[in-house]
């Protein structure tokens, strides 16, 4: 009697499982699936000065996270985070291998790509950085934060899409 009771009950859990919205659950393996691509490709370094973190910078290399949406023949595009107690501007003390951005859009806490990139938090500004393409197969994004000194991060292409 007791073994029929738990059959009952897992049958109507799988029934009730079957129920739900097909859409919040292809939504939900969607940003799996993006978060985990976009990790492959996300750099993180720290700036310590006297013992104390003075500036976090986290980059994910968007070509190879969206390739149909950040192709390299626009450009080499990053989602730039920095979490420092300096004013910044990005424009002037961020560059790509020497080069200078073609644009720095700031992102906000309601956009898409703020909502799917992992390591998101709220203390940082985040950033998408573009810089003119290159052939090159490694480049390396360095960020100058006066006066503590400055944080490179350095990518690969992947020579495979993922």
């Amino acid at each position: 009697m007791r073994k029929r009771f738990i059959f009952l009950i897992l049958g109507f859990a799988l029934i009730l499982a079957g129920c739900s919205g097909k859409n919040s659950v292809t939504d939900i393996v969607q940003k799996d699936k993006v978060q985990e691509k976009a990790m492959i490709f996300t750099k993180e370094n720290q700036l310590i000065r006297s013992l104390e973190t003075k500036a976090t910078v986290t980059a994910t290399l968007l070509n190879e996270v969206f390739p149909k949406r950040f192709s390299y023949d626009k450009g080499i595009s990053f989602f730039v985070g920095v979490i420092t107690d300096v004013p910044l501007d990005v424009n002037e003390s961020i560059t790509l291998s020497g080069k200078t951005p073609i644009s720095v859009d700031s992102v906000e806490k309601n956009d898409f790509i703020y909502t799917v990139m992992p390591g998101v938090n709220r203390w940082g500004k985040y950033y998408i950085v573009t810089f003119p393409s290159m052939k090159d197969r490694s480049f390396t994004l360095k960020l100058e934060i006066d006066p503590y000194g400055y944080i490179a991060l350095k990518f690969n292409r992947s020579s495979l899409r993922r």
